[in-house]
């Protein structure tokens, strides 16, 4: 009688070396997606920003070489965004896929992780364009071939290593310092890319998730740690690239203290910043050499965002005249969709300025410092503007329609697929 475990004594031993590596790799592809069911079946269309995460990913999808990307959304009990590096994921599922042909993976899924207590808010959720940054940085990564926009990156990091012999002799320094450069060019990069696709929305944004995390001492904004450039040095690529883009100038009409800090760090002179447990002598060619190729890089891969700040100066008045009356934005006749990213910085701008008129409008005097009262309204805010952006969403489906004629989707819902899942 053959016990539990045995194989029949006709497999060759080959095949049964064979057949126990294939069970040991579905076996880690099994853990590994187990680890997300849970935070993923967390984050439906009621504990996260879904309009906020489908135009991120229409944006996305628009990219070129991010055809057919898609992003799961995650919820995590911890304070902080994350991207959970998907290549291990992709590797073991092209290793299964090798033994059970029909096991597909979608070849550009990224992973997002919300934390739970910020899950259905809007404004501090526009962090997540960043963690898409690190899923576009790791996709680009992958496609290098010597002529590829992140080859040139990978020329500057090599440069500035080498340009100190005593990294080389030095393996353990050597490969801290690999790491740190690396660690600091994905964070400038992913800055960048959201900027990019979101606007000054996401500057504001990071504003408030670093001062939540205390983030913003003096003595924490002039230091790089291992993982993170200095907040003066982010900031300071902020202004420089809204200033090039043309947004800095359409925002020009506010000065919340969010962007006076700002200011105020973008002015800190790289004389100032220090590098926390790590090699300073890093700091002087990772500022000369890589931060040019990272932008440089982003350019190239990240859509154009002129024309995004010039629809914000045409549509912002519109948006604000109905938020400051309580009403979801919308065009006057509402024949022509608003422009989600005029939506988002348009409602960040009046949360930053006019927001406490609202509340005295609408409560009466004296409530500014009314917690619970505040929070109500920001509430209200954030769904008027989420509601804004469906309608856009709505519209503009509706304009292609009536540009493309009928397609086989004429019957689904706009929100058909879920955010988070």
């Amino acid at each position: 009688m053959k016990r539990a475990g045995e194989f029949p004594s006709s497999i060759a031993a080959s095949r049964v070396a064979t057949l126990l590596r294939n069970i040991r790799t579905f076996k880690a592809l099994l853990r590994m997606v187990h680890t997300l069911v849970k935070p993923t079946s967390d984050a439906h269309t009621l504990t996260i920003p879904a309009p906020l995460i489908k135009v991120a990913c229409t944006q996305l999808e628009r990219m070129e070489g991010m055809d057919g990307a898609k992003v799961v959304v995650l919820l995590t009990p911890q304070l902080m965004y994350f991207q959970r590096p998907h290549t291990n994921v992709k590797r073991l599922a092209v290793r299964v896929q090798r033994f059970i042909p029909e096991a597909t993976f979608p070849p550009r899924l990224g992973f997002i992780e919300l934390p739970y207590s910020q899950g259905p808010s809007l404004f501090t959720n526009l962090v997540i364009y960043h963690e898409i940054g690190h899923f576009v940085y790791e996709e680009l990564s992958g496609q290098s071939n010597g002529t590829s926009p992140v080859d040139a990156l990978e020329s500057a990091r090599t440069e500035c290593l080498e340009a100190f012999p005593e990294l080389q002799a030095e393996p353990d320094i050597r490969a801290l310092a690999e790491e740190m450069v690396e660690s600091w060019t994905q964070e400038i990069f992913c800055d960048l890319f959201a900027l990019r696709l979101v606007g000054p929305a996401f500057t504001f944004a990071l504003v408030e998730i670093l001062a939540m995390l205390d983030s913003l001492s003096r003595k924490r904004t002039i230091t790089f740690d291992q993982e993170h450039p200095a907040p003066a040095c982010r900031f300071g690529e902020h202004v420089k690239l809204l200033r090039e883009d043309g947004w800095w100038e359409k925002i020009s009409h506010i000065s919340p203290e969010q962007k006076m800090l700002v200011e105020r760090l973008a002015d800190i002179p790289s004389t100032d910043y220090k590098v926390d447990e790590g090699p300073e002598y890093l700091l002087a060619p990772f500022l000369d050499k890589v931060i040019p190729a990272v932008r440089a890089l982003v350019r190239q891969v990240a859509p154009e965002a002129a024309p995004l700040a010039e629809k914000f100066a045409e549509e912002r008045r519109t948006i604000e005249e109905c938020l400051g009356v309580g009403v979801v934005p919308h065009t006057n006749p509402p024949t022509a969709a608003l422009n989600p990213v005029s939506i988002i910085n348009s409602a960040f701008c009046f949360y930053l300025t006019s927001f406490p008129s609202v509340v005295t409008k609408f409560e009466g005097e004296n409530v500014e410092n009314n917690v619970e009262i505040r929070s109500k309204w920001t509430k209200k805010l954030e769904d008027w503007t989420m509601k804004a952006i469906e309608d856009s969403q709505v519209r503009t489906q509706f304009e292609g329609m009536q540009t493309d004629g009928p397609s086989k989707e004429r019957n689904s819902p706009p929100d058909a697929q879920p955010a988070g899942r």
